[in-house]
């Protein structure tokens, strides 16, 4: 149904995209985290969250698809191969279950949210959170960030090993105090009104809203050096209670 506007209700619809392949872990969605598959800790986040849903897992593998319905997801389609190649990014596969859900609900959701399975410690609180903070403040776009405990003054660039000033025209000896922190994205959340997505084709939005993450919360497993650290940051039971409470 193209043409169709975003619906006037103001429902998120969570899109995880998993992909079968991954190259730094092998079949790293459903590798043991914990006592479960790393997909599964996604997928919970998502379902305890009451201002989001559906959540939809959009994958193009059979066992991925199973592991997904066992944790309560929907898994309405397989995603065709060619939104599964590795050099594919998930905007598209977002964009397919955008287009999957407008033709046959005959609207789009109000928001879009994507959560990569990689970001295990990412919790309900924090996908509950960030949807109220896209609903109160009307955002274009909510995304998740972490304090880099960095300033304008610290960053270089490698040019060989000759270091060149990202900001040249401040001071190397301004005092922190007088620079604006800097925050880095996340892969841990990404939230956008639906029909901009369409338009923008990402969620990269003008005017999109950061919403602060610990970076320990936001751990991104890519490599096994992540998996390790993320394994042994729940084992700890560290939680980031000086932001919101554990769930």
């Amino acid at each position: 149904m193209s043409g169709t506007t975003a619906n006037s209700n103001r429902d998120i619809l969570c899109v995880i995209p998993a992909r079968a392949g991954s190259k730094g872990i092998p079949g790293k969605n459903t590798i043991e985290f914990s006592g479960k598959p790393l997909l599964a800790w996604t997928i919970e986040a998502a379902l305890g969250a009451e201002s989001v849903g559906p959540v939809i897992v959009t994958t193009e593998s059979e066992e991925t698809a199973g592991i997904a319905k066992e944790w309560g997801a929907d898994v309405p389609f397989l995603r065709p191969a060619e939104l599964a190649q590795d050099n594919v990014h998930a905007i598209y596969t977002v964009l397919h279950t955008l287009n999957w859900y407008q033709e046959s609900k005959g609207h789009l959701p109000f928001g879009v949210m994507m959560l990569l399975p990689t970001s295990p410690l990412r919790t309900v609180r924090h996908v509950e959170e960030a949807a109220q903070l896209f609903l109160t403040q009307d955002a274009p776009a909510v995304i998740g960030v972490t304090d880099l405990g960095k300033h304008m003054t610290n960053l270089r660039y490698m040019n060989g090993h000759l270091l060149e000033r990202v900001a040249s025209d401040v001071s190397p000896n301004q005092q922190r105090q007088g620079v604006a922190s800097l925050y880095g994205v996340t892969g841990a959340m990404f939230l956008a009104r639906s029909d901009l997505l369409k338009a923008e084709e990402t969620f990269h939005l003008s005017g999109a809203l950061g919403f602060p993450m610990s970076a320990l919360s936001a751990i991104d497993v890519n490599t096994p050096e992540d998996l390790a650290l993320a394994r042994w940051v729940k084992k700890a039971g560290w939680s980031d209670k000086a932001l919101r409470p554990s769930d």
